[in-house]
């Protein structure tokens, strides 16, 4: 972050009173920027005794096997996020189950929710 989005003016990083980690802090009008992991919604479809996957088409790691997942839209919620997503990825509808895991990712500040579903 170059410029603080309330006035525009240049940022700087600090570690603001009563905080305990590095932020991006406006001198000008001291805006504190937080900075937050982004979710990643995906499923596990199953259809009888068989799991679908989608093959990256794009980088990182162009070629692999995933689960389809996405980014979280704001005004959406994990469930809606991962049923989208597996429609955008994999044109598959699923009836959404239990939360099968959580992952934390904070080298990349990602955290990874997948859900349970059937195929439909």
């Amino acid at each position: 972050m170059n410029f603080c989005s309330n006035c525009g003016h240049a940022v700087q990083q600090k570690i603001p009173a009563d905080d305990s980690r590095l932020r991006y802090v406006c001198p000008q009008c001291e805006t504190i920027h937080y900075q937050n992991p982004n979710i990643v919604a995906g499923t596990l479809p199953v259809f009888e005794d068989k799991v679908l996957l989608c093959k990256r088409a794009i980088e990182p790691r162009y070629g692999y096997w995933t689960l389809p997942a996405g980014f979280m839209e704001n005004q959406e919620t994990t469930m809606e996020a991962a049923a989208r997503e597996t429609w955008e990825e994999a044109e598959a509808k699923v009836t959404l189950h239990s939360l099968l895991t959580v992952i934390n990712v904070p080298q990349i500040n990602q955290v990874h929710m997948y859900f349970l579903a059937t195929l439909i």
